[in-house]
């Protein structure tokens, strides 16, 4: 069977994979920034480390320029004559100076602690000078020898003074650009290790995120195909539960491992899980099952029509469905069916006889009545002719009944006292139940929504019917109603000889009788008028303990 589920995506899916995707960008961007960070640290760090190295050597330079005179210093080009080379070697190997150099305005080189000083002038452009010039210092990176040093440029304060008056100094004069580049290795290395040490730390907590995340979506997935799963045992449960039909589970050993409250119902209301298929289906009349049967078997027990059907499960467990359903009111149906049938069959042989066999039977009867007159006081003459008036009159009633069964007259509905039927009844049938030295019992109730000639009808047919089956002495008949939810119930109950099974199915047939001398109409006409006023009629009869019949009027229609 094929079902459709509602699938519903989740919304702590949705959310934790928003939250891992922001997570990631949030981390990564501060990771970003940071790393930023530190690399602009590391880069003033480099800065500041020049710039107090060129401090020192301006502080040299003073000093050792400082016999020139004390308010005077020599120009630009005495500097080379004056600080040897070694002076500026001997930073670099004192300091983290990989270089230090004087060039003058025009880009010359005057003082190089590194012999060959053009690999830092050649970087050298324009725009330094500028800088220097608007700013008074410069700063950036270079490749010195193939590593990466940070270069500072700034202005030294040298040829200042008399030299130059208003600031107006020949080229020559001006004041020397002091570059001091510092090596880079550590602090690259550091900002290397700071890196690696950040991707790790968020490429942990990344990866850490992730596998939440995943453990988060199979738990929701997880959670999801259990509910998938609950809903279908829940609608597997409440389908078996309500089914109609009867359903049970029978493993490969032939013991019932399931069974549905229906099942259970049909079979006796009681819990039989567990048993041996075989004691459960024995009270049915069935003494083994056929694995292989794949026909509707049908029984009848209990008063039910039941129908069984078994289907062996497409596996390899080898269990067997038995499927059980109720048949009794298909079955009732069906024998109404037929009944009505039979009584239209025999409407119209009744309709199209009825005349025919009148004519000449009251010509019968009246030759008859004759005869018994003529022949008065003689016998058996006079039995004889009092005979065929007694079974003319008798065919009459056969045949009136028949044509009522066959054209029933129109039903005029009113509300009914039972009380002043049952009393019209009693002493209509007084002489008969004298006759039979019978007790009636007449127990009124409510009033009832009915035509009063059918209702008549009706009770005058069941209280014949059970006058001929109590004994001719000790008999007693019981009429009573009472106010049910559906209508009024009127029951005649007697204590005669009672019906057997057999006989109840076909009671209320046309002609079927158990008296010698009766019609088998009477119960036939009391359900057609049953029928026809939206009732029903139901026998329940033990042989030997008596019949109880129950009529069931339904209320008017606007009550």
């Amino acid at each position: 069977m094929d079902i459709a589920l509602p699938v519903r995506t989740s919304r702590t899916a949705t959310i934790a994979t928003l939250a891992v995707f922001v997570l990631g960008l949030a981390l990564s961007f501060s990771t970003w920034r940071n790393l930023r960070q530190q690399q602009t640290a590391l880069y003033e760090h480099a800065v500041v480390t020049a710039r107090s190295i060129a401090t020192g050597i301006e502080i040299s330079i003073h000093r050792e320029l400082r016999p020139h005179g004390p308010d005077l210093l020599p120009a630009p080009q005495s500097v080379r004559r004056a600080i040897p080379r070694t002076v500026l070697q001997d930073y670099t190997k004192r300091t983290d100076a990989r270089f230090i150099g004087l060039f003058n305005p025009q880009g010359h080189i005057l003082l190089s602690s590194h012999t060959d000083p053009k690999s830092i002038q050649s970087q050298l452009s324009s725009i330094v000078w500028e800088d220097v010039g608007r700013v008074g210092e410069w700063s950036g990176e270079m490749l010195f020898e193939g590593q990466p040093i940070m270069v500072l440029g700034k202005l030294s304060p040298l040829a200042m003074g008399a030299e130059c008056p208003d600031g107006q100094c020949d080229p020559a004069m001006q004041p020397p650009l002091l570059l001091v580049g510092v090596d880079m290795a550590q602090y690259t290395l550091a900002f290397q290790k700071y890196r690696r040490t950040a991707v790790l730390q968020t490429g942990y907590i990344l990866a850490v995120t992730i596998v939440f995340w995943i453990l988060l979506m199979g738990f929701v997935q997880h959670s999801e195909h259990k509910q998938r799963l609950d809903r279908l045992e829940s609608f597997n449960a409440r389908l078996l539960d309500t089914m109609p039909d009867g359903l049970i589970t029978v493993d490969a050993q032939g013991l019932v491992v399931a069974a549905n409250p229906a099942a259970m119902s049909l079979l006796g209301g009681e819990s039989f899980v567990g048993q041996s298929v075989t004691q459960v289906v024995a009270p049915l009349g069935v003494t083994a099952l056929d694995p292989q049967s794949q026909d509707w078997v049908t029984l009848t027990t209990r008063g039910k029509h039941l129908e069984m059907f078994q289907v062996p499960l497409k596996d390899a467990s080898g269990q067997v469905l038995l499927l059980m359903r109720d048949r009794t009111e298909l079955v009732g149906l069906e024998q109404a069916l037929h009944r009505n049938e039979k009584l239209a069959a025999i409407g119209r042989l009744a309709a199209g006889m009825a005349h025919e066999i009148r004519n000449p039977l009251s010509a019968l009867r009246g030759f008859a009545q004759f005869f018994s007159k003529k022949f008065a006081g003689q016998e058996p003459e006079e039995l004889y002719a009092r005979t065929m008036v007694q079974e003319a009159d008798r065919l009459n009633r056969v045949i009136t009944d028949l044509l009522f069964l066959a054209r029933p007259r129109q039903l005029a509905l009113a509300r009914v006292p039972v009380a002043d039927v049952l009393a019209e009844v009693g002493a209509l049938l007084a002489m008969d139940v004298q006759a039979r030295q019978c007790v009636l019992r007449m127990k009124s109730g409510p009033d009832l929504w009915a035509d009063r000639d059918a209702f008549k009808q009706v009770l005058i047919n069941l209280v014949m019917n059970a006058l001929a089956a109590v004994p001719e002495a000790g008999g007693e008949i019981i009429v009573s109603s009472q106010a049910e939810e559906r209508g009024v119930c009127v029951v005649v109950q007697d204590n005669g000889r009672g019906m057997s099974a057999q006989e109840q199915e076909h009671a209320l047939e046309p002609f079927f009788t158990t008296r010698d001398h009766g019609t088998g109409l009477g119960l036939a006409i009391v359900h057609t008028i049953m029928h026809d006023h939206g009732g029903d009629v139901r026998i329940e009869s033990v042989a030997g303990q008596g019949t109880t019949v129950s009529l069931m009027f339904p209320h008017a229609q606007s009550e």
